[in-house]
C-alpha cells in the first residue's frame, strides 16, 4: 500500500514537472492560445447578446471582435504616444524635483536621525585610525620616483609604468536593408502574436459549440455529466469574473482619469487607462497603477499638497470599487483563496512574464474547477479553493484537541447566534463527545486531552443553557412530569443526559442518577421515585451491553413507565430497527431532538399524574468528576 502511494506521488510529481517544462518552452505557442481562450470567455456573452437580438453568428462575432480589438489598439497607441511625450517633458520638471529633495534633506537636519549618522561617521573615523600599524608606517613617493617612509629612509623604487592603451580603428558601416528585420524583430513578434490571438478568438467564438462537443467526446461518453458540469462551471466563473472585472476596472479608470484631468495632472487619461489595465493584476496591480501618477505629481506640482490629493483620490476610488461596486456586481467569488491567487500570480509571472499576470486568475480558476471533477486532483481545490475545508463540528473538536478553549468557545457562540440550543448541542457538542470517546478507545488522544475535552464541554453546556433560559435556575411547571435519566457508562454519558435535561420543555423535568451507580442502586431509585418515563442514555461507541442489562432489570419491576433507549450518534437504519425491536423498548432516539420529542409525548400520555418529591434542576455539569474509563463494545 505504501509503495503504491509513493509511486502515485512520484508519478504526479513527474507530470507536474513535465507540465511546467512544456509551458515554459512552449510559450510561443501556448501563450497565444491561452490569451485567445481568455478573450473568448470575455467576448462570448457579448456575442450571445447580439445573436439573441437577431444577428447571425458570423456577423456578431466579427462585429464584437473588430470593435473590441480596434478600441484596444487605439488605446494602446494613444498610451504609447503620451508616454513618449512624457519622457521628453520630464527634464523640464528638474527644479521641482530638486526642491522636493532639498525639503527632505532639511527635514532631517538636526533630527535624531542626523545625530545618529554623525555618531556613526565618528565611530568609523576612530576605527580607521586604530587600524593603522605603527611598525609599517605609510610610504611617500618623491618627485624622482624614490620611496620615502615616515622615518626618513629613502629607497629607490621604479615608478610604475603606465600601460599603453590599445587603439582600435573601426570604419563606420551603413545600415543596410538586410538589417531592418533584425531591428524590427521584437515589434514584428508582438504584432504576429497579436494577429494570431485575434484569428484564434474569431474561430473559437465561431466554433464554440463544436469545440465544446469535442472536449466532451475526448473525456468519454461515460463522463459526460462530469465534463458538462466542469465546462459550464469554468465558463460561468471565468466569464462572470472577466465581465464584472472589466466593468469595475473601466469605471475605476474613468473616474481616476477624470479626477486627474480636473486636478491638472498631465496626461490624465493615460493614467486612467493604466490604472484600469493594472487593476486586472490581483492585489498589487492597483498600487502599481497609483505609484506613477503620485511620482509625476511630485515632479510637476510645486509643494506637497497635490501629491497627497492624488493619493487621496486613488484611495477614495479604491474604497468605492472594493466596498460598493464589487459586492454589488459579484454574486460570488472566483473560488480561489487569496494565498493561492498570490502564489499563482507569482508562478505565472515567472513562467510567462507580464502576460502571465493577466492570465493568472483565469488559469487558476480553470485548475481549481478541473480538480473538482477529475479523479486524483481533489487536492487542488482543497489547497487552492476558498470554500471552508472544515465545518463547524470538525473545527470545534479540532480546537478542543488543541486545548484552545478560546477559539472553541468562539465557534460555539457564533453557531448559537443562528441556531436553537438543541441544535447547538446536537450539531457541535454531542459529535465532539462522540469523537472524543472513539479516539480515546483507539488510544489516539491522551488521557489529559480527554479530561480537558470533557471539562470544557461541561462548562459550555451549562453556559449555553443559562444563556438561553436567561438564568441559572430552570423554571419548571408545578405539575411537571418526571423523567428518570440513567447515564450508562461515564461522565460523557452524564454530559449527554444533562444536555437532554436542558432542552426539555417546562412540563417535563429530568432527574438523572450518576453513571457510577450500580444496577441495584438504579433499581432502588427508580422504585422510590416511580417516574413517568425512564431514559437509558449512552453516547456511541460503547454502552451496548450495559444498556441491555439495565433494560432487563427495569423490565422485572412492576412498573408501567415507558422506557426510551437513547443511543446518541448511532448510525444505520438496520441497527436502529434491531434496537427498537428489543423487548421493553418503547422508543429509540439517536439525537437530542428525537429524545426530547419522545419523552415529551410519553410524559403527556403517562398514567403518572404527579412528580414524586420536589422539582430539582439537572446535573450541574462543571462540578461533575471527570472520568476517563472506557470499555470496548
Amino acid at each position: 500500500m505504501r509503495r503504491g502511494r509513493a509511486s502515485a506521488v512520484l508519478t504526479y510529481l513527474a507530470l507536474a514537472v513535465l507540465t511546467v517544462v512544456a509551458l515554459y518552452f512552449g510559450k510561443p505557442i501556448i501563450m497565444p492560445v491561452a490569451l485567445a481562450i481568455l478573450f473568448s470567455f470575455l467576448l462570448s456573452p457579448m456575442v450571445d447578446g447580439l445573436v439573441r437580438l437577431g444577428l447571425r453568428q458570423t456577423f456578431a462575432v466579427l462585429t464584437v471582435v473588430l470593435f473590441v480589438f480596434s478600441v484596444m489598439g487605439v488605446m494602446i497607441w494613444g498610451f504609447g504616444k503620451q508616454m513618449t511625450s512624457l519622457v521628453y517633458e520630464l527634464p523640464s520638471y528638474k527644479q521641482n524635483i530638486r526642491e522636493k529633495i532639498d525639503d527632505l534633506r532639511n527635514a532631517g537636519s538636526g533630527s535624531a536621525l542626523e545625530r545618529m549618522r554623525q555618531s556613526w561617521r565618528e565611530i568609523k573615523g576612530e576605527l580607521k585610525k586604530s587600524s593603522a600599524s605603527p611598525t609599517n608606517p605609510p610610504l611617500a613617493v618623491d618627485e624622482i620616483g624614490a620611496t620615502t617612509n615616515a622615518l626618513g629612509t629613502t629607497t629607490n623604487a621604479p615608478a610604475e609604468e603606465a600601460e599603453p592603451v590599445p587603439v582600435v580603428v573601426r570604419t563606420p558601416t551603413a545600415t543596410t536593408v538586410w538589417q531592418i528585420p533584425t531591428a524590427l524583430g521584437p515589434l514584428l513578434e508582438v504584432l504576429a502574436t497579436a494577429a494570431l490571438v485575434v484569428v484564434l478568438v474569431i474561430f473559437m467564438l465561431l466554433r464554440k459549440r463544436e469545440l465544446r462537443n469535442r472536449l466532451v467526446v475526448l473525456f468519454g461518453y461515460n463522463r459526460m455529466p462530469t465534463t458538462t458540469r466542469a465546462l459550464d462551471e469554468a465558463a460561468e466563473r471565468i466569464s462572470k469574473y472577466l465581465l464584472m472585472q472589466t466593468i469595475i476596472n473601466g469605471s475605476y479608470g474613468l473616474g481616476v482619469g477624470v479626477a486627474f484631468y480636473f486636478l491638472g495632472l498631465p496626461y490624465a487619461l493615460m493614467w486612467g487607462f493604466l490604472a484600469a489595465l493594472l487593476r486586472f493584476i490581483p492585489y498589487i496591480g492597483p498600487w502599481l497603477g497609483a505609484a506613477m501618477p503620485i511620482l509625476l505629481s511630485l515632479a510637476v506640482f510645486p509643494g506637497w499638497l497635490h501629491p497627497f490629493v492624488v493619493l487621496g483620490l486613488i484611495l477614495v476610488f479604491e474604497l468605492i470599487s472594493n466596498m460598493i461596486m464589487e459586492p454589488m456586481l459579484y454574486g460570488q467569488t472566483v473560488g480561489v483563496s487569496e494565498v493561492a491567487l498570490i502564489t499563482a500570480v507569482a508562478f505565472w509571472t515567472w513562467l510567462w512574464g507580464p502576460i502571465g499576470l493577466a492570465l493568472a486568475t483565469p488559469l487558476t480558476v480553470c485548475l481549481v474547477v478541473l480538480g473538482k471533477y477529475v479523479p486524483g486532483m481533489g487536492f487542488v481545490p482543497l489547497l487552492m479553493g476558498d470554500e471552508p475545508v472544515m465545518q463547524a463540528p470538525q473545527l470545534f473538536y479540532q480546537r478542543l484537541i488543541a486545548m484552545d478553549d478560546k477559539e472553541a468557545t468562539e465557534i460555539v457562540e457564533q453557531y448559537s447566534k443562528d441556531h436553537e440550543l438543541v441544535q447547538v448541542y446536537d450539531d457541535l457538542i454531542l459529535p465532539a463527545l462522540m469523537h472524543a470517546r472513539r479516539d480515546a478507545l483507539g488510544e489516539k488522544i491522551a488521557t489529559e486531552h480527554l479530561d480537558h475535552i470533557v471539562a470544557t464541554t461541561g462548562h459550555l453546556i451549562t453556559k449555553l443553557a443559562n444563556t438561553y433560559r436567561g438564568g441559572s435556575v430552570p423554571d419548571y411547571a408545578d405539575d411537571a412530569q418526571e423523567v428518570f435519566g440513567v447515564p450508562v457508562e461515564d461522565t460523557i454519558d452524564e454530559l449527554a443526559m444533562s444536555m437532554l435535561g436542558n432542552v426539555l420543555p417546562r412540563s417535563v423535568v429530568l432527574r438523572s442518577i450518576s453513571a457510577e451507580a450500580l444496577a441495584g442502586e438504579v433499581i432502588d431509585h427508580f422504585q422510590a421515585r416511580r417516574p413517568a418515563v425512564a431514559c437509558i442514555g449512552a453516547v456511541t461507541p460503547g454502552g451496548v451491553h450495559e444498556s441491555r442489562y439495565l433494560l432487563k432489570r427495569l423490565q422485572t419491576l412492576e412498573s408501567s413507565a415507558p422506557i426510551v433507549i437513547a443511543r446518541w450518534g448511532l448510525n444505520g437504519e438496520k441497527k436502529i430497527r434491531e434496537l427498537a425491536k428489543t423487548p421493553g423498548v418503547t422508543a429509540v432516539a439517536t439525537t437530542l431532538v428525537e429524545a426530547r420529542n419522545h419523552l415529551t409525548e410519553l410524559a403527556k400520555i403517562s398514567e403518572a399524574t404527579a412528580v414524586a418529591g420536589p422539582v430539582s434542576e439537572p446535573v450541574s455539569v462543571p462540578q461533575l468528576e471527570v472520568r476517563a474509563e472506557f470499555q470496548r463494545n
